[in-house]
C-alpha cells in the first residue's frame, strides 16, 4: 500500500505540480502600500487560464497598387471604433483614411494648413469615449477634435507645453508625455483636464546632457490608458510597468525577470546609418551605445485589460517576442510578430498593426484574428 501511494505521489509531482509550480513562480507582495507582481522568465499562467495565442492575418490595407484611397505614404496612428471601422492617420499626406471592417474605403478627411480645422504635422490620433477623433498636431501645437465623419468640432492650443504623445481617458482628461527644457533633459508624464489645466504629474525622469556625446539608444516613457481609466506606464531601463489609478495613486507594479539581449555590431551600424545617413556622425561627437537592448521596446493595452509588451528577444524565425500579462499583472503567454509589424490596437479579439514598409516597401495596416487556447 505504501509503495502504491509513493507511485501516486510521483505521478502527481511529474504531471500535475509543474503547472502549479510555474504559477507559484509569480510572487505577489505588498511594498509601501503597492502590490508588486514578480514574474519569472517563462509564462506562468494560473491553472485553467488560456496560455497560447494563435494569430491569423485576415486583412491587409494599403497594398492596392494604383488605388489612391487604399495607399499610404507615412502611417503614424491606427484606431478602431466599436463597429470595427479602421482609422489610419497618414502624417505625410496629412489626412485620415477610414475603412470598414471588411477593408472597404469609407471616407478621407483632413487638409494641410494652419487655419481652423487644418493640420500640419499630425503625429498622434485617438478615439475618445465620446466617439470623437483626437489628433495632436505637433507643428500647429494644438489638439484637434473631429467627429467620426471628419468634421472639425473644436481645437485647443497646447501653448507652452512640448507634448510628445497624448492619450485621452473616458472623462476627456489628457495624459501626455512632456519634454521640459533646461540644463537637464526632464521628461514628464502629466495629466491635464479637458481644457489642458494641469491635474497631476505622474512621473518625471531627468537625464544629464553630456557635451559632444550622442546617445544612440535612450529609453523613453511608455504610457497607455486602460479601459477603466487606470494609467499604465513604464520607463524601460528596467522591466517594470506601473499601474496608476484615476486619482494618480500607484496601485500595482509589474516586474519581470529576463535575459538581456546584446546589441550586435550590425545593429549599431544600422542605427548609425538610420540616424546620420551617408553623412556619418557630426565631427567631434562620441557615439555612445549601451551594452544591451533595454528590456522592452513598448507595450500596449488591449480592451480586455491585458498588457502586451514587445521585447527585443527573437524567435528562431527572427520575429520579435511579445510578453502578455493578465489584468492582475501575471505573465501568462508570449507570441511573436515580424519586426516590421508595429502592434497598435487590440480590440474584440483582433490585433491591428501598422507596417512602415512591407516586403515591397509599401506602408500597410494589417489585422490579425486572435484565438486563445
Amino acid at each position: 500500500m505504501k509503495k502504491f501511494l509513493h507511485i501516486i505521489t510521483i505521478f502527481i509531482f511529474l504531471f500535475i505540480s509543474p503547472s502549479l509550480l510555474r504559477a507559484q513562480d509569480v510572487k505577489i507582495k505588498t511594498e509601501n502600500g503597492v502590490q508588486v507582481v514578480y514574474n519569472p522568465k517563462i509564462p506562468a499562467p494560473p491553472p485553467g487560464i488560456p496560455k497560447k495565442i494563435l494569430l491569423r492575418e485576415d486583412l491587409c490595407i494599403g497594398d492596392e497598387e494604383g488605388v489612391e484611397d487604399f495607399m499610404f505614404s507615412q502611417i503614424r496612428s491606427v484606431q478602431v471604433d466599436e463597429e470595427e471601422n479602421i482609422y489610419v492617420l497618414d502624417s505625410k499626406e496629412v489626412c485620415v483614411k477610414v475603412f470598414d471592417k471588411n477593408g472597404r474605403h469609407i471616407r478621407t478627411f483632413g487638409k494641410r494648413g494652419q487655419g481652423p480645422g487644418e493640420l500640419q504635422v499630425p503625429t498622434r490620433m485617438h478615439l475618445t469615449a465620446g466617439k470623437e477623433i483626437l489628433i495632436y498636431d505637433a507643428a500647429n501645437r494644438r489638439l484637434s477634435y473631429y467627429s467620426l465623419d471628419g468634421k472639425c468640432l473644436r481645437e485647443i492650443s497646447t501653448g507652452k507645453y512640448r507634448f510628445s504623445r497624448t492619450i485621452p481617458d473616458s472623462k476627456g482628461n489628457i495624459i501626455t508625455q512632456l519634454l521640459v527644457p533646461g540644463d537637464k533633459l526632464v521628461y514628464e508624464i502629466k495629466k491635464f483636464d479637458s481644457s489642458l489645466n494641469p491635474i497631476t504629474t505622474i512621473e518625471a525622469v531627468e537625464e544629464e546632457i553630456a557635451p559632444y556625446v550622442w546617445d544612440m539608444v535612450s529609453p523613453t516613457f511608455n504610457v497607455r490608458v486602460m479601459k477603466n481609466d487606470n494609467i499604465a506606464w513604464g520607463y524601460p531601463s528596467e522591466y517594470e510597468i506601473f499601474i496608476v489609478n484615476p486619482e494618480g495613486k500607484t496601485t500595482r507594479k509589474i516586474v519581470k525577470d529576463h535575459d538581456p539581449v546584446k546589441i550586435t555590431e550590425e545593429e549599431k551600424e544600422e542605427m548609425i546609418e538610420d540616424t546620420f545617413g551617408d553623412r556619418g556622425a557630426p565631427p567631434g561627437y562620441k557615439l555612445r551605445f549601451p551594452k544591451n537592448h533595454y528590456p522592452y521596446y513598448f507595450f500596449i493595452c488591449g480592451d480586455e485589460e491585458r498588457i502586451y509588451v514587445r521585447t527585443y528577444k527573437k524567435d528562431k524565425e527572427g520575429n520579435f517576442s511579445y510578453d502578455v500579462f493578465d489584468p492582475e499583472g501575471r505573465y501568462i503567454a508570449k507570441f511573436s510578430l515580424p519586426g516590421i509589424d508595429f502592434l497598435y490596437v487590440i480590440k474584440k479579439n483582433k490585433m491591428y498593426s501598422m507596417v512602415w514598409e512591407d516586403e515591397k516597401g509599401i506602408p500597410v495596416v494589417k489585422r490579425y484574428n486572435v484565438t486563445w487556447k
